[in-house]
Protein backbone atom coordinates (compact mmCIF):
# COMPACT_ATOMS: atom_id res chain seq x y z
CA UNK A 1 0.00 0.00 0.00
CA UNK A 2 1.49 3.73 -1.03
CA UNK A 3 -0.19 6.43 -0.12
CA UNK A 4 0.25 9.62 -2.09
CA UNK A 5 -0.90 12.05 0.59
CA UNK A 6 -3.21 12.05 3.71
CA UNK A 7 -5.66 14.83 3.47
CA UNK A 8 -8.60 16.17 5.29
CA UNK A 9 -12.17 16.58 4.45
CA UNK A 10 -12.65 20.72 4.84
CA UNK A 11 -16.03 22.65 4.66
CA UNK A 12 -17.15 25.98 5.86
CA UNK A 13 -21.05 26.90 6.51
CA UNK A 14 -22.86 28.98 4.00
CA UNK A 15 -23.30 32.47 4.23
CA UNK A 16 -21.37 35.57 5.30
CA UNK A 17 -17.30 35.35 4.47
CA UNK A 18 -17.72 31.95 3.49
CA UNK A 19 -14.62 31.97 1.27
CA UNK A 20 -12.41 33.99 3.80
CA UNK A 21 -13.66 31.92 6.37
CA UNK A 22 -12.34 29.07 3.69
CA UNK A 23 -9.65 30.51 3.37
CA UNK A 24 -8.52 30.18 7.10
CA UNK A 25 -9.48 27.27 7.48
CA UNK A 26 -6.95 26.03 5.07
CA UNK A 27 -4.24 27.76 6.48
CA UNK A 28 -5.02 26.01 10.12
CA UNK A 29 -4.87 22.57 8.37
CA UNK A 30 -1.66 23.64 6.30
CA UNK A 31 -0.52 24.51 9.45
CA UNK A 32 -1.39 20.72 10.86
CA UNK A 33 1.18 19.24 8.12
CA UNK A 34 -1.59 18.12 5.58
CA UNK A 35 -0.57 18.61 2.45
CA UNK A 36 -3.70 17.68 0.77
CA UNK A 37 -7.89 19.20 1.51
CA UNK A 38 -10.88 17.76 0.00
CA UNK A 39 -13.35 20.97 -0.26
CA UNK A 40 -16.97 20.24 0.62
CA UNK A 41 -18.89 22.83 -1.99
CA UNK A 42 -22.35 22.43 -1.69
CA UNK A 43 -22.39 25.22 0.47
CA UNK A 44 -20.18 27.72 -1.50
CA UNK A 45 -22.71 29.04 -3.52
CA UNK A 46 -21.29 28.25 -6.86
CA UNK A 47 -23.50 26.24 -8.51
CA UNK A 48 -27.06 27.27 -9.24
CA UNK A 49 -29.75 25.22 -11.64
CA UNK A 50 -26.91 23.18 -13.34
CA UNK A 51 -24.65 26.28 -14.19
CA UNK A 52 -21.15 27.81 -12.15
CA UNK A 53 -21.79 31.14 -11.21
CA UNK A 54 -17.97 33.05 -12.37
CA UNK A 55 -17.62 35.03 -9.41
CA UNK A 56 -18.07 33.18 -7.06
CA UNK A 57 -15.93 30.32 -8.38
CA UNK A 58 -13.00 33.48 -9.22
CA UNK A 59 -13.47 33.63 -4.89
CA UNK A 60 -12.79 30.01 -5.01
CA UNK A 61 -9.87 29.83 -7.52
CA UNK A 62 -8.36 32.73 -5.57
CA UNK A 63 -8.48 30.77 -1.94
CA UNK A 64 -6.91 28.01 -3.15
CA UNK A 65 -4.20 29.61 -5.14
CA UNK A 66 -3.18 31.14 -2.29
CA UNK A 67 -2.23 27.97 -0.50
CA UNK A 68 0.71 25.06 -0.87
CA UNK A 69 -2.24 22.52 -0.29
CA UNK A 70 -3.32 19.80 -3.29
CA UNK A 71 -6.98 19.28 -3.63
CA UNK A 72 -9.78 16.79 -4.34
CA UNK A 73 -13.80 18.21 -4.30
CA UNK A 74 -16.43 16.35 -2.52
CA UNK A 75 -19.57 16.91 -5.07
CA UNK A 76 -23.28 17.21 -3.69
CA UNK A 77 -24.41 14.69 -1.50
CA UNK A 78 -28.01 14.72 -3.09
CA UNK A 79 -26.64 14.15 -6.31
CA UNK A 80 -28.48 10.98 -8.33
CA UNK A 81 -28.32 10.39 -11.30
CA UNK A 82 -30.03 7.08 -11.21
CA UNK A 83 -32.90 7.86 -9.66
CA UNK A 84 -33.54 11.49 -9.94
CA UNK A 85 -35.98 12.34 -12.43
CA UNK A 86 -34.53 15.34 -13.16
CA UNK A 87 -31.66 13.42 -15.01
CA UNK A 88 -30.73 16.20 -17.41
CA UNK A 89 -30.67 18.64 -15.24
CA UNK A 90 -28.52 16.18 -12.80
CA UNK A 91 -25.59 15.98 -15.41
CA UNK A 92 -25.85 19.10 -15.42
CA UNK A 93 -24.69 19.36 -12.10
CA UNK A 94 -22.21 17.04 -12.32
CA UNK A 95 -20.44 18.86 -15.45
CA UNK A 96 -20.60 22.09 -13.51
CA UNK A 97 -19.19 20.28 -10.40
CA UNK A 98 -15.72 18.95 -13.20
CA UNK A 99 -15.68 22.58 -14.19
CA UNK A 100 -15.12 23.30 -10.20
CA UNK A 101 -12.39 20.36 -10.00
CA UNK A 102 -10.73 21.59 -13.25
CA UNK A 103 -10.41 25.37 -11.83
CA UNK A 104 -8.95 24.62 -8.94
CA UNK A 105 -6.43 21.78 -10.18
CA UNK A 106 -8.36 18.95 -8.37
CA UNK A 107 -7.41 15.38 -9.14
CA UNK A 108 -10.62 13.67 -7.70
CA UNK A 109 -14.59 14.46 -7.60
CA UNK A 110 -16.56 12.41 -5.51
CA UNK A 111 -19.66 11.54 -6.15
CA UNK A 112 -22.08 9.14 -3.79
CA UNK A 113 -23.17 6.33 -6.42
CA UNK A 114 -26.51 6.82 -7.15
CA UNK A 115 -27.77 3.11 -6.34
CA UNK A 116 -30.18 4.86 -3.33
CA UNK A 117 -33.73 4.74 -4.75
CA UNK A 118 -34.96 5.96 -1.48
CA UNK A 119 -34.74 9.43 -1.23
CA UNK A 120 -38.18 10.65 -3.15
CA UNK A 121 -40.22 8.43 -0.97
CA UNK A 122 -38.83 9.80 2.36
CA UNK A 123 -39.30 12.87 1.29
CA UNK A 124 -43.18 12.89 0.14
CA UNK A 125 -42.09 13.21 -3.66
CA UNK A 126 -43.12 9.76 -4.89
CA UNK A 127 -45.89 7.62 -2.23
CA UNK A 128 -44.63 3.62 -3.79
CA UNK A 129 -41.40 2.41 -4.14
CA UNK A 130 -39.47 1.82 -7.33
CA UNK A 131 -40.30 -1.64 -9.58
CA UNK A 132 -37.41 -4.08 -10.55
CA UNK A 133 -37.96 -2.87 -13.83
CA UNK A 134 -37.11 1.08 -12.30
CA UNK A 135 -34.27 -0.02 -10.26
CA UNK A 136 -32.75 -1.80 -13.90
CA UNK A 137 -33.34 1.34 -15.52
CA UNK A 138 -32.37 3.77 -13.09
CA UNK A 139 -28.83 2.28 -12.64
CA UNK A 140 -28.41 1.70 -16.92
CA UNK A 141 -29.09 5.31 -16.86
CA UNK A 142 -26.47 6.03 -14.51
CA UNK A 143 -24.40 4.20 -16.43
CA UNK A 144 -25.20 6.04 -19.50
CA UNK A 145 -24.53 9.03 -17.65
CA UNK A 146 -20.95 8.78 -16.45
CA UNK A 147 -20.04 7.45 -19.74
CA UNK A 148 -21.04 10.65 -21.49
CA UNK A 149 -19.16 12.86 -18.44
CA UNK A 150 -16.46 10.72 -18.24
CA UNK A 151 -14.04 12.17 -21.03
CA UNK A 152 -14.86 15.54 -19.75
CA UNK A 153 -13.78 14.24 -16.34
CA UNK A 154 -10.35 13.24 -18.29
CA UNK A 155 -10.04 16.11 -19.80
CA UNK A 156 -10.22 18.48 -16.57
CA UNK A 157 -7.66 15.81 -15.02
CA UNK A 158 -10.58 14.42 -12.98
CA UNK A 159 -11.08 10.89 -11.50
CA UNK A 160 -14.71 10.59 -10.60
CA UNK A 161 -14.68 8.68 -7.61
CA UNK A 162 -17.96 6.65 -6.96
CA UNK A 163 -18.65 6.37 -3.09
CA UNK A 164 -20.10 3.52 -1.71
CA UNK A 165 -22.83 4.04 1.07
CA UNK A 166 -24.11 3.07 4.67
CA UNK A 167 -27.56 2.84 6.14
CA UNK A 168 -29.52 4.85 8.51
CA UNK A 169 -32.56 3.52 10.48
CA UNK A 170 -34.93 5.60 8.48
CA UNK A 171 -33.94 3.77 5.52
CA UNK A 172 -35.48 0.48 7.68
CA UNK A 173 -38.25 1.99 8.06
CA UNK A 174 -39.58 2.81 4.67
CA UNK A 175 -38.87 -0.84 3.69
CA UNK A 176 -40.79 -2.01 6.71
CA UNK A 177 -43.52 0.85 5.51
CA UNK A 178 -44.19 -0.75 2.07
CA UNK A 179 -44.30 -4.34 3.39
CA UNK A 180 -41.10 -5.56 2.11
CA UNK A 181 -38.06 -7.78 4.18
CA UNK A 182 -35.26 -5.75 6.03
CA UNK A 183 -32.76 -7.62 3.26
CA UNK A 184 -35.17 -5.72 0.84
CA UNK A 185 -33.31 -2.78 1.63
CA UNK A 186 -30.18 -4.03 -0.50
CA UNK A 187 -32.02 -4.29 -3.69
CA UNK A 188 -33.25 -0.20 -2.91
CA UNK A 189 -30.16 0.92 -1.48
CA UNK A 190 -27.78 -1.21 -3.32
CA UNK A 191 -24.73 1.05 -3.13
CA UNK A 192 -24.28 -0.67 0.77
CA UNK A 193 -22.84 -3.48 -1.22
CA UNK A 194 -19.55 -3.33 -3.59
CA UNK A 195 -20.63 -5.26 -5.95
CA UNK A 196 -23.20 -3.62 -7.47
CA UNK A 197 -20.81 -0.51 -7.63
CA UNK A 198 -18.23 -2.62 -9.42
CA UNK A 199 -21.38 -3.68 -11.94
CA UNK A 200 -21.43 0.18 -12.46
CA UNK A 201 -17.80 0.70 -13.17
CA UNK A 202 -17.13 -2.60 -15.29
CA UNK A 203 -20.18 -1.06 -17.74
CA UNK A 204 -18.81 2.52 -17.66
CA UNK A 205 -15.54 1.02 -18.58
CA UNK A 206 -13.63 4.53 -18.38
CA UNK A 207 -10.08 5.37 -16.82
CA UNK A 208 -11.80 8.60 -14.89
CA UNK A 209 -14.16 6.64 -13.32
CA UNK A 210 -13.41 4.42 -10.59
CA UNK A 211 -14.41 3.50 -6.71
CA UNK A 212 -13.75 5.87 -3.52
CA UNK A 213 -13.59 3.14 -0.82
CA UNK A 214 -15.62 4.83 1.87
CA UNK A 215 -14.06 2.25 4.84
CA UNK A 216 -16.48 4.01 7.49
CA UNK A 217 -19.27 3.69 5.64
CA UNK A 218 -18.35 -0.03 4.68
CA UNK A 219 -18.09 -0.51 8.16
CA UNK A 220 -21.89 0.35 9.01
CA UNK A 221 -23.11 -1.55 6.24
CA UNK A 222 -21.48 -4.78 6.81
CA UNK A 223 -22.38 -4.63 10.12
CA UNK A 224 -26.34 -3.73 9.53
CA UNK A 225 -27.09 -6.03 6.67
CA UNK A 226 -25.19 -9.12 7.60
CA UNK A 227 -22.09 -9.13 4.88
CA UNK A 228 -18.67 -10.29 5.92
CA UNK A 229 -16.56 -6.48 6.46
CA UNK A 230 -13.15 -7.64 5.26
CA UNK A 231 -14.64 -9.89 2.45
CA UNK A 232 -16.13 -6.84 1.16
CA UNK A 233 -12.86 -4.96 1.23
CA UNK A 234 -11.48 -7.49 -1.01
CA UNK A 235 -13.60 -7.08 -3.25
CA UNK A 236 -13.80 -3.36 -3.58
CA UNK A 237 -9.86 -3.83 -3.68
CA UNK A 238 -9.11 -4.18 -7.08
CA UNK A 239 -11.32 -0.76 -8.35
CA UNK A 240 -10.16 1.70 -5.44
CA UNK A 241 -8.92 4.95 -7.01
CA UNK A 242 -9.10 6.79 -3.82
CA UNK A 243 -9.98 6.63 -0.03
CA UNK A 244 -11.85 7.94 2.95
CA UNK A 245 -11.83 7.65 6.73
CA UNK A 246 -12.56 7.60 9.80
CA UNK A 247 -13.49 5.49 12.62
CA UNK A 248 -17.13 4.40 14.03
CA UNK A 249 -18.55 1.23 16.20
CA UNK A 250 -20.18 -0.27 13.10
CA UNK A 251 -23.74 0.18 14.52
CA UNK A 252 -26.91 1.56 13.11
CA UNK A 253 -28.41 4.97 14.58
CA UNK A 254 -31.49 5.31 16.20
CA UNK A 255 -32.90 7.89 14.70
CA UNK A 256 -31.75 10.87 16.50
CA UNK A 257 -29.72 13.01 14.08
CA UNK A 258 -27.80 15.19 16.56
CA UNK A 259 -23.98 14.05 16.60
CA UNK A 260 -23.68 14.64 20.39
CA UNK A 261 -26.55 12.36 21.06
CA UNK A 262 -24.89 9.40 19.09
CA UNK A 263 -21.46 9.72 20.76
CA UNK A 264 -22.37 7.98 24.22
CA UNK A 265 -24.19 4.99 22.42
CA UNK A 266 -21.87 4.47 19.58
CA UNK A 267 -24.04 4.63 16.86
CA UNK A 268 -24.48 5.55 13.30
CA UNK A 269 -21.47 7.00 11.53
CA UNK A 270 -20.13 9.32 13.57
CA UNK A 271 -16.96 10.20 11.74
CA UNK A 272 -14.57 9.64 14.98
CA UNK A 273 -10.94 10.36 14.62
CA UNK A 274 -8.73 6.84 13.54
CA UNK A 275 -8.30 4.68 16.68
CA UNK A 276 -11.43 5.63 18.38
CA UNK A 277 -14.18 2.98 17.00
CA UNK A 278 -13.65 -0.44 16.06
CA UNK A 279 -12.36 -0.62 12.47
CA UNK A 280 -10.12 -2.86 12.24
CA UNK A 281 -7.94 -0.88 10.41
CA UNK A 282 -4.41 -3.31 10.11
CA UNK A 283 -6.62 -5.75 8.37
CA UNK A 284 -8.51 -3.14 6.29
CA UNK A 285 -5.34 -2.02 5.09
CA UNK A 286 -3.86 -5.54 4.25
CA UNK A 287 -6.85 -6.05 2.06
CA UNK A 288 -5.77 -3.27 0.49
CA UNK A 289 -2.21 -3.88 -0.34
CA UNK A 290 -1.89 -3.14 -4.14
CA UNK A 291 -3.60 0.84 -3.78
CA UNK A 292 -2.05 3.31 -4.77
CA UNK A 293 -3.47 7.14 -4.13
CA UNK A 294 -4.74 9.44 -1.64
CA UNK A 295 -6.39 9.03 1.83
CA UNK A 296 -9.01 11.20 2.79
CA UNK A 297 -9.94 11.54 6.37
CA UNK A 298 -13.46 12.86 7.00
CA UNK A 299 -13.32 13.88 10.63
CA UNK A 300 -16.52 15.85 12.17
CA UNK A 301 -16.75 19.41 13.40
CA UNK A 302 -16.87 17.81 16.84
CA UNK A 303 -13.51 16.39 16.82
CA UNK A 304 -11.65 19.67 15.25
CA UNK A 305 -9.47 19.27 18.29
CA UNK A 306 -8.26 15.95 17.06
CA UNK A 307 -7.42 16.64 13.44
CA UNK A 308 -4.10 17.15 14.23
CA UNK A 309 -3.49 13.82 15.96
CA UNK A 310 -5.55 11.90 13.43
CA UNK A 311 -2.84 12.97 10.72
CA UNK A 312 0.06 11.45 13.25
CA UNK A 313 -2.44 7.88 13.95
CA UNK A 314 -3.31 7.67 10.12
CA UNK A 315 0.22 7.82 9.28
CA UNK A 316 1.07 5.43 11.66
CA UNK A 317 -0.96 3.22 10.02
CA UNK A 318 -0.27 3.32 6.61
CA UNK A 319 3.03 2.99 7.65
CA UNK A 320 4.42 6.84 6.74
CA UNK A 321 7.12 8.59 9.48
CA UNK A 322 5.43 11.93 10.49
CA UNK A 323 7.15 15.11 9.19
CA UNK A 324 10.04 15.94 11.10
CA UNK A 325 8.86 19.48 11.21
CA UNK A 326 5.06 18.37 12.14
CA UNK A 327 3.46 17.02 15.35
CA UNK A 328 -0.05 16.39 15.90
CA UNK A 329 -1.17 19.42 17.57
CA UNK A 330 -5.01 21.17 17.76
CA UNK A 331 -6.51 23.12 15.11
Amino acid sequence: MQIRNIGLAVSVAAGHQRFQRLEEALGRVADLGYELVELGISSLGIIFDGAVRPGPLADLVAVTRNTRLRYTVHGLNRLNLAYDPRHDLSKRIMAAQIEVGRAIGASCLVYHSGLQALDAVHHGVRHTLLSEAELAEGAAREVAALRELAPRAADAGLLIGMENGDSHLWEHDVIARHGLPRHALSQHHARLHIPPIVRQLEAVDHLAVGLCLDIAHLHIAAHDMGFDYLEAVSQAAPWVRHLHANDNFGRLDWGFDTESDRWPYGEADIHLPPGWGSIPYGEVFARLSDYRGDLILEIKAGFADYVGESLATMRSLVGLPMPAASAPESA
